[in-house]
């Protein structure tokens, strides 16, 4: 996916959700080490309409410059790390299902900001690979978070915790969080 128009759908990009999981850390009070990508998040949460939609374009074409469409996990991991500073962006994985999902509640309950999680799924072509979500909650099912609220596209998805598990593991659980 290459940009962020109104009529791309935006799921499972990258940048697109990390931008909008930024937007969520940066208004949570923890500032961007990156000027122009911290400038860029707060134009973006103090606009609507039209100016929202140029301005999450803006940031997304930022996070690009910095980090590719197939980026490892360790690279994104260096890439937040550059961001948000060392140490502040971690993991919430941990044993077995039991304890992950445990991990993942608690996390939630303890800051209140979503995760971005690397999960396996069946694309509408067939194909079946790696994208991103962002975890807003788990119940019994896992409610990923649009990936960029700022369009008129809702591309908010449910899934049972046990599909999610399964989803998430083939993706060896990876994810990125704000321990801070």
């Amino acid at each position: 996916m290459t940009e962020a128009s109104d009529t791309t759908a935006k799921i499972g990009d990258l940048q697109i959700t990390l931008a909008t999981w930024l937007s969520a850390v940066r208004d949570a009070g923890h500032p961007l080490l990156d000027p122009r990508i911290d400038a860029a998040v707060v134009a973006l949460s103090a606009a609507t309409g039209a100016e929202a939609r140029a301005l999450g374009a803006a940031l997304v074409a930022l996070l690009r410059e910095g980090l590719d469409d197939d980026a490892s996990p360790a690279a994104v991991a260096a890439y937040l790390d550059g961001l948000l500073g060392e140490g502040k962006v971690g993991p919430v994985t941990a044993g077995d299902r039991d304890s992950r999902t445990r991990a993942l509640r608690s996390y939630q309950f303890r800051t209140s900001l979503p995760l971005v999680a690397r999960i396996y799924d069946r694309f509408p072509d067939g194909t079946v690979g790696p994208h991103w979500v962002m975890i807003e909650r788990v119940t019994d099912q896992v409610s990923c978070m649009d990936p960029y609220p700022w369009d008129d596209i809702d591309e908010a998805i449910w899934m049972p915790l046990i599909e999610f598990h399964v989803k998430w593991e083939l993706a060896d659980n990876v994810c990125f969080a704000w321990i801070g």
